[in-house]
């Protein structure tokens, strides 16, 4: 895998950075038991490290900002071996391996959420709760131009399902499986990001089925995750770190099921902050099928009441500005 170590300069009169440096990594991560090519990642690793190190010498920065997986090891070590600050961010509920490596030697540890520092008592100090970063902000705005990008009709409720940028196969099932038992819906409206290698199958199979009024929209990919949350009643959707960020940043209600086989089940823990403020529901991806998801997603588009009550919810979770919150952190330690 190649990731980039990047090395940046802030001009003295002024906040932008005025000078960047990138340089290409190759790593790749360990294996769970004994297996040779742990041996092979071990070395990529140190060589990575030698790299991060001759670099940072010779263009010395003042903080060193890490966040989490095995990519991130190496310029972390890097920075911490030559007194270099070091901050780190955690995005899901529970840290992964590198973080809880790095923790104790990072001068502070910047959470997405709370209840990371109460699964974590000992990184309370020198911690901050900031949010996780987003690549693009949920703005606020007419629903008008939201709908016309998916064509979506304005008289009808919205359901999004979105499995990510690859696509879910018991999401994907669970639609196709629900839309018949759709066909009646002229009130009624299905966003489905299919995933890309996932879509020609998909869309063939969903032809031959009867949805009858339903209007029904499936996309190989979204790249406007912000209008999609603007123009939906209600996501369905898995719970990574982002998703769960953007969903409560855009005051989304949310139907949550879990990918099953996330390291540490962090998945759960992510879905977990928003269904414990009552932003969202959670199925386990072992119950879902077609009839489950029926049943969660018309009786919650039923009641206007609950959906409102979510969309509040999830919004008192949000963190809109982490990404200027953390920066700020980034440049207290330079």
């Amino acid at each position: 895998m190649e990731v980039t170590l990047y090395l940046s300069r802030k001009s003295p009169s002024s906040a932008l950075l005025d000078r960047r440096k990138v340089i290409p990594l190759e790593v790749s991560g360990f294996t769970r038991g004994f297996d040779a090519a742990n041996f092979r990642a071990l070395a990529s690793l140190c060589g990575a490290f030698r790299t991060c190190r001759r670099e940072m010498k010779a263009d010395r920065p003042s903080v060193a900002a890490a966040f989490g997986g095995y990519a991130s090891v190496p310029g972390a070590a890097a920075a911490l071996s030559l007194g270099v600050p070091l901050l780190i961010h955690e995005q899901n509920v529970i840290p992964g391996l590198a973080n809880r490596i790095l923790a104790p030697w990072a001068r502070v540890k910047a959470v997405s959420f709370a209840q990371t520092l109460d699964r974590r008592p000992g990184w309370s100090r020198k911690s901050a709760v900031t949010g996780n970063p987003l690549l693009r902000l949920p703005e606020p705005g007419d629903r008008e131009e939201a709908r016309e990008h998916f064509r979506l009709e304005a008289g009808r409720k919205t359901l999004a399902v979105v499995g990510g940028s690859q696509g879910a196969a018991s999401l994907n099932r669970a639609v196709l499986e629900a839309l018949p038992a759709w066909n009646d819906r002229s009130d009624l409206q299905l966003v489905h990001a299919v995933g890309r290698d996932k879509y020609q199958e998909f869309t063939a199979q969903a032809a031959k089925l009867d949805i009858g009024d339903l209007l029904y929209r499936p996309v190989e990919f979204i790249e406007r995750m912000d209008f999609l949350y603007r123009a939906s009643d209600l996501v369905v959707c898995r719970a990574g770190a982002s998703t769960i960020a953007e969903l409560a940043a855009a005051g989304c209600a949310a139907v949550l099921v879990p990918y099953p086989y996330a390291t540490a089940a962090h998945q759960d823990a992510n879905a977990g902050v928003l269904a414990d403020e009552g932003a969202a529901v959670v199925i386990d991806d072992r119950h879902l099928d077609g009839q489950r998801l029926k049943e969660e997603v018309d009786g919650l588009l039923a009641d206007a009441g609950r959906l409102q009550a979510m969309r509040e919810a999830a919004r008192r979770v949000g963190k809109p500005d982490a990404a200027a919150v953390l920066a700020e952190l980034v440049l207290s330690l330079a």
